[in-house]
């Protein structure tokens, strides 16, 4: 009856057993069910974000161009500008110079009218004393000539006054004729100064019709750089605008990326620790069922993690670490700084990750200030401040791990995890 009774009990158990893992069966099959349609869904989100990204890509090469043609047309423009202002200092000499001309073609005017004023003088003169002589010759006639050459005391005294009489009508003559050629060569003269004068009132009038017309030139062109440096502008900020959508785009990317990536990583924890729960359940039934069988004199034995091996650092990696904590925690609190160390160190111990601290760093899509921003970069080449330091190498070679995430972000409420400043550890 007692062996009735424990066959009866291990039948049960059995029995149990048999119905636990068909629930547990079906349970891993709906969850690989779930993570295959949550995958599947995630794929074509992927898909219309790469889709997204090489648009933006595309619309900021052509603003990149335009800029870059745009560009172009500015300096041909300001090299335009440049030759007419080069033109124009020209013009400007040339003008200088013809006003110069012109000042002194005045200063020959002025003094030619003084000289004209005075053989005016002359002239006037001339003429009344002219006049004066002939006046007294048409008064004293001929007779009177006659009378003068008789009165004189002898032949040679009367020759004297008829040579005197020829010579002064000759100097009337000439006195004349010697006016009539001042005032020809003077009238002529100014005649001469007052068309060079026209002349160069006519160049310079050209000229600063010219000066006037570049000017005109240079505001028409001045108005087409504004033109382009607006139309420039403009295209920058396109530019910009896309840049900075193409940078989210790169943030949407690996965002998604490292949430598939985490929900495959995490799926698998689940799976391998309800196995082991599967595994442990199993063996706590066969050790029930051999107690039973024995009478219960079985002692109880249990499973023990594998212990996690230790890493050996290399030359660089703490450097590496260091710089990677400034980026991600150099605002936060020092026990913050050690979590951000320890979710590398704790990828690094995972089978999930590489083995490598420059691996698990670079690893694509994990950590913004690697693989977008490009900030790592920077703080790696100057050397990360003293206190990060300290902290990734408490983490790396003193091994204070304090705690076993394996991810962290931005707490903005959308993932359950430990909270800690800033940052939600999960």
């Amino acid at each position: 009856m007692q062996y009735y009774t424990k066959a009866t009990d291990v039948m049960e158990n059995k029995g149990e057993l048999k119905y636990i893992s068909t629930i547990v069966f079906s349970l891993l099959i709906i969850g690989f069910v779930i993570c295959y349609t949550m995958v599947s869904k995630a794929d074509p989100d992927m898909d219309d974000l790469e889709s997204i990204k090489q648009e933006n890509e595309e619309q900021l090469s052509s603003y990149q161009e335009d800029i870059s043609g745009l560009d172009e047309s500015k300096v041909s423009l300001e090299n335009l500008v440049s030759g007419l202002n080069s033109e124009l200092a020209v013009i400007n000499k040339n003008i200088n110079d013809l006003e110069k001309q012109i000042s002194d073609k005045n200063s020959e005017i002025e003094k030619t009218e003084k000289e004209l004023e005075s053989a005016i003088l002359i002239e006037q003169e001339q003429y009344e004393d002219m006049k004066l002589r002939i006046q007294f010759m048409y008064e004293l006639r001929e007779d009177s000539y006659i009378e003068v050459f008789l009165s004189g005391g002898s032949i040679a005294d009367s020759l004297n006054k008829i040579e005197y009489f020829s010579e002064l009508t000759k100097y009337d003559r000439d006195m004349l004729e010697k006016y009539k050629q001042i005032q020809a060569e003077i009238t002529k003269k100014e005649e001469l100064l007052e068309t060079e004068k026209q002349e160069l009132e006519v160049l310079k009038a050209n000229l600063e019709s010219q000066k006037v017309l570049i000017r005109e030139k240079i505001n028409s062109t001045n108005e087409q750089i504004v033109m382009y440096a607006s139309q420039i502008e403009d295209a920058e900020a396109k530019a910009l605008e896309y840049e900075k959508k193409i940078e989210a785009n790169v943030l949407a990317i690996e965002e998604e990326s490292r949430r598939i990536e985490e929900e495959s990583i995490l799926e698998a924890e689940r799976k391998e620790r309800e196995s082991r729960e599967k595994a442990s359940r199993e063996q706590a039934s066969r050790e029930e069922a051999s107690r039973n069988e024995h009478g219960g004199n079985e002692e109880e034995t249990t499973s023990s993690q594998t212990q996690k091996p230790s890493y050996e650092a290399q030359a660089d990696d703490l450097d590496m670490l260091a710089a990677l904590i400034e980026c991600e925690a150099g605002d936060q609190s020092y026990y913050g700084m050690l979590c951000v160390g320890a979710v590398v160190m704790n990828r690094i111990a995972s089978h999930r990750y590489p083995n490598t601290l420059y691996e698990v760093i670079y690893q694509p899509y994990q950590f913004t200030p690697v693989t977008v921003s490009g900030r790592f970069a920077i703080v790696l080449a100057r050397g990360a401040n003293e206190t990060c330091y300290k902290a990734a190498r408490e983490v790396l070679e003193e091994g204070n791990i304090v705690g076993n995430w394996l991810f962290f972000r931005m707490n903005d409420g959308s993932r359950e995890g430990e909270i800690i400043g800033d940052h939600v550890f999960y």
